[in-house]
């Protein structure tokens, strides 16, 4: 579960921090969210998705990034995605990525469930991430949140999943829930 630290820590603070290996954590808006590690179902969609974005992007100017990977979204928070897209290769830096990435991903487990449905939602929403997927592995589905003007709107995906980055791309689900 993502257990936020009861104090605040400034960015240079973060980056100071001695962590113990295989600790992975979050800070958003100044708190450091405790993660778990990922289960092996999870780890099976995750590699997966990555397969099937990783082909078509091969040779591309997008690329796809996978956890742990820091995305800096603004001075006092840096998120570790499930995976990322990335078009814009000026923010890319050799410990992460600096801005809202074109498609930011996470898959969904008991433990985190409700972390990635309403704390990360809402700041990728405030930080402007075009693109936002929750991947459920309990009932295979895509549920999709893309920016508008009015906030995101959601698509739910069972078959075939497309992004808004990637004209032309067509995800087919069976082979992301594929054991």
């Amino acid at each position: 579960m993502a257990i936020p630290k009861e104090c605040l820590v400034s960015y240079q603070e973060w980056l100071e921090i001695d962590w113990k290996e295989n600790e992975r954590a979050e800070l958003i808006d100044g708190r450091i969210y405790m993660m778990s590690a990922p289960s092996l179902r999870h780890q099976i969609v995750l590699g997966n998705l990555h397969g099937q974005l990783y082909s078509h992007l091969r040779g591309k100017n997008c690329k796809v990034l996978l956890s742990p990977f820091a995305v800096r979204l603004n001075d006092d928070t840096e998120v570790q995605p499930d995976l990322i897209v990335v078009c814009d290769p000026k923010k890319l830096m050799t410990t992460g990525y600096k801005g809202a990435p074109d498609l930011i991903v996470e898959i969904l487990s008991p433990s985190t469930s409700r972390y990635d449905k309403q704390t990360k939602f809402m700041l990728y929403l405030r930080s402007g991430v075009p693109e936002y997927w929750i991947i459920d592995p309990s009932d295979n589905t895509i549920t999709a949140f893309r920016l508008s003007d009015n906030g995101y709107n959601a698509e739910i995906f069972t078959d075939v999943a497309t992004i808004n980055a990637l004209p032309g791309f067509e995800m087919d689900l069976a082979v992301t829930f594929e054991e």
